[in-house]
């Protein structure tokens, strides 16, 4: 825990916040502490997009304690709303009404309708008010959100498991399991953060995957099930049809039109969109099409070839790689397909990279300077 008061209560907010990870989407992550003379009086988070805000939870957790709140400070990870909701009114008013004395935040809010208009306000008030306390933590936990209200596209997050040599299957296809139960776990956490997982036709034919979040009690809602699917293969009685959770189906105007209403019977949504240069589905389109459906963080699962689809593009933010203690050799199927790039200057480079040990298993993750 940090010593200075300040980041050990933002710490504490922004645990707060975590709580929350894939149930509010398209809101942001929010996290906030009542302290007075040290004391925590109240804590809350916001839980569901149409639930109070993380404010007000935290001041009804110190009211019910029976706290006055005035003269106290508000500790919250993200610059209070000034502006009516579709379900919720400014938090700034409320912070006014309550008598609070302090605001410290981790993050001015980005969206237009914020963007430091909260702040001004509580200031004119007389409130005093402290910004960029653990800032970059406080819009970490929020990538998706911000990128959201900039592109009103999704944070794309790529996720593969490998080999020590970069190998994702063997030359007969087989991929089980490269990874150890403790990665899959790790796996199974970040697919509870996201709003979409997004899979290739290759890997449902391959697989029959669920794309589900299996974390038992700690599992939040389901995140929504994504194939690229050119030409309608996607079998009606695959696990991602029979579970009937209302995939969504990407596909062209190649699709035979009558599997595609027998999908749509299914619950499935087939969005038919426009073909690239090579007769895919044109992924920007369908990006853009995600972001116009409210989703605003896709986690691609592979093949590999749809890995270097989404490179090439540039439309990859963030890359979570797994490396398992293993060497399967060149005869593998390499995690990244074709990139075109034939020198070391114009390859892919990734940005703000972290290493982590799982077990005997290391995850890299890092940015893409392409993202955006």
């Amino acid at each position: 825990m940090p010593k200075n008061p300040d980041s050990k209560f933002m710490s504490i907010a922004l645990r707060l916040a975590r709580r929350a990870e894939g149930k509010t989407s398209p809101n942001p992550l929010v996290g906030a502490v009542v302290v007075r003379r040290g004391k925590i009086l109240g804590m809350g988070y916001h839980k569901k997009a149409g639930l109070p805000h993380a404010e007000i939870e935290a001041f009804l957790d110190a009211e019910r304690k029976g706290h006055n709140l005035k003269g106290s400070t508000l500790y919250v990870t993200l610059e209070p709303c000034s502006h009516t909701g579709k379900r919720t009114p400014p938090c700034v008013n409320a912070i006014i009404e309550k008598g609070i004395s302090k605001v410290v935040l981790g993050t001015i809010d980005l969206n237009p309708r914020v963007n430091g208009k909260g702040l001004k306000i509580l200031r004119e008030k007389g409130i005093e008010v402290k910004a960029a306390v653990l800032e970059e933590k406080c819009r970490e936990i929020n990538e998706p959100f911000f990128k959201y209200l900039a592109t009103g596209k999704p944070f794309i997050i790529l996720k593969l498991a490998a080999t020590l040599d970069g190998k994702i299957a063997t030359f007969t296809g087989d991929s089980k399991w490269i990874g150890s139960e403790l990665q899959r776990k790790y796996a199974h956490r970040l697919r509870n953060k996201v709003d979409a997982i997004l899979v290739g036709i290759g890997t449902v034919l391959r697989d029959n995957p669920q794309l589900t979040v299996r974390l038992g009690k700690k599992s939040n809602r389901q995140p929504t099930p994504i194939v690229l699917d050119s030409r309608l293969k996607i079998p009606v009685e695959s696990n991602l049809i029979a579970l009937q959770r209302n995939p969504i189906i990407a596909t062209t105007q190649l699709a035979d039109p009558i599997k595609l209403k027998d999908l749509e019977k299914t619950g499935a949504r087939v969005l038919v969109i426009e073909q690239d240069e090579n007769g895919q589905v044109d992924i920007l389109k369908l990006v853009k099409k995600l972001g116009e459906m409210e989703i605003t963080s896709v986690l691609i699962e592979g093949g590999s070839q749809v890995a270097a689809s989404f490179l090439k593009r540039g439309i990859v933010d963030k890359v979570v790689f797994f490396y398992a203690p293993k060497i399967i050799g060149c005869e593998g199927v390499s995690m990244v397909g074709k990139l075109g790039v034939s020198e070391v200057k114009d390859a892919l480079s990734i940005r703000t990279v972290k290493v982590k040990k799982i077990g005997e298993e290391f995850v890299v993750e890092g940015y893409t300077k392409e993202a955006g």
